[in-house]
């Protein structure tokens, strides 16, 4: 898998740094010790477990720095010791800069945090002190050297589908509807065939290269149909959608086709539909949520009395109703397996 293979976020989209081995993710915080270290994934989800790359430019192009969300300080991994931690300085130094070495096989979808400047790469491990620890990038690649994204909970705001890389997977030809008149007189008869039709749809959205959306994550969008010799976007048909889940949803028609018959003359309408598996190429456009965006103290009990109590109420209220610009932040993953439409 190469670089464009890996889905690298924007400044302003929030993850949680996840060891591949270890299955712990990195924390920086102020409120309490250990100020930077890591805790396992699934015991809890602070606000100081989230980082946010920075894109390199100029002599730093292609490389990205790690900044904490909650202390804004930037991971550092080097030779000296203390080889791993966290640093003031905006990403003055170079041990702040890294590269992203995506995985291949049992790595797939993982990838290395290598620091360029001193040929190291970040490891994350539970049975041998330091836990968080640089090794030589060039030396045995171990299984606690790769992490991935753990991305915060975003909203679907946009599905875009890329019709012309439409792939047919198979395809069976179905008669859905048919019906036969007959004029049974001796004079010519004004007939007319009324056809009702119901087609069931399966579609399920589905990722791949390294991107991963929180499992049920729902939302709302058009799908396309295919009709005949083309796929169209039927925006006025929209479904609940979950994510890597399949959703089975109907659509019925009623069609009437007037028809002149002559004496004793039979007709016969029919109506087919090829019963064709697809897959669809589609770009997903994803907005933080506001939830996302309160300060780490919010999350926790407070000791305070009843007036302060709601003023801090109040405050949480009026961030939620009234997101910040904050909110605007919007990435964009174009994703050629997206979705299968049968």
């Amino acid at each position: 898998m190469s670089t464009q293979d890996l889905y690298i976020p924007p400044e302003g989209i929030f993850f949680r740094l996840l060891g591949y081995r270890s299955q712990n993710v990195i924390f920086s915080r102020t409120a309490q010790q250990p100020f930077f270290g890591q805790v396992p994934a699934h015991t809890s989800d602070w606000d100081d477990q989230y980082w946010t790359l920075v894109h390199g430019t100029g002599a730093r192009a292609g490389t990205f720095a790690i900044r904490s969300k909650v202390t804004g300080l930037m991971l550092f991994s080097r030779r000296p010791t203390p080889n791993v931690g966290h640093v003031d300085g905006n990403g003055r130094f170079p041990d702040n800069w890294f590269i992203l070495e995506p995985g291949r096989g049992q790595y797939a979808n993982n990838f290395r945090v290598v620091t360029p400047s001193d040929g190291v790469t970040l490891v994350s491990r539970t049975h041998e002190r330091p836990y968080l620890w640089s090794y030589d990038r060039f030396s045995t690649i171990w299984p606690d050297q790769f992490f991935s994204f753990l991305w915060e909970d975003m909203r679907v705001d946009r599905v875009d589908y890329d019709l012309h890389l439409a792939q047919v997977l198979s395809s069976t030809p179905l008669v859905i509807a048919n019906q036969t008149l007959t004029n049974d007189t001796n004079l010519e008869q004004e007939m007319s065939f009324e056809l009702n039709e119901s087609v069931q749809n399966t579609s399920t959205f589905e990722y791949s290269t390294g991107f991963t959306v929180t499992v049920g994550t729902s939302f709302s969008v058009g799908i396309p149909f295919i009709a005949r010799t083309e796929i169209t976007v039927d925006t006025s048909t929209t479904n609940q959608w979950s994510w890597g889940q399949q959703d089975t949803f109907g659509r019925a028609h009623t069609a009437n086709f007037p028809v002149r018959a002559g004496p004793r003359e039979t007709f016969e309408e029919y109506r087919d539909q090829g019963g064709d598996q697809r897959k669809m190429a589609w770009c997903l456009d994803l907005g933080s949520s506001p939830y996302n965006l309160l300060p780490p103290e919010f999350h926790e009990p407070r000791s305070l009395d009843d007036d302060i109590q709601q003023a801090v109420d109040a405050a949480v209220m009026a961030l939620i109703q009234e997101p910040t610009s904050d909110c605007s932040i919007f990435c964009t993953v174009v994703n050629p397996q997206g979705i299968d439409v049968q």
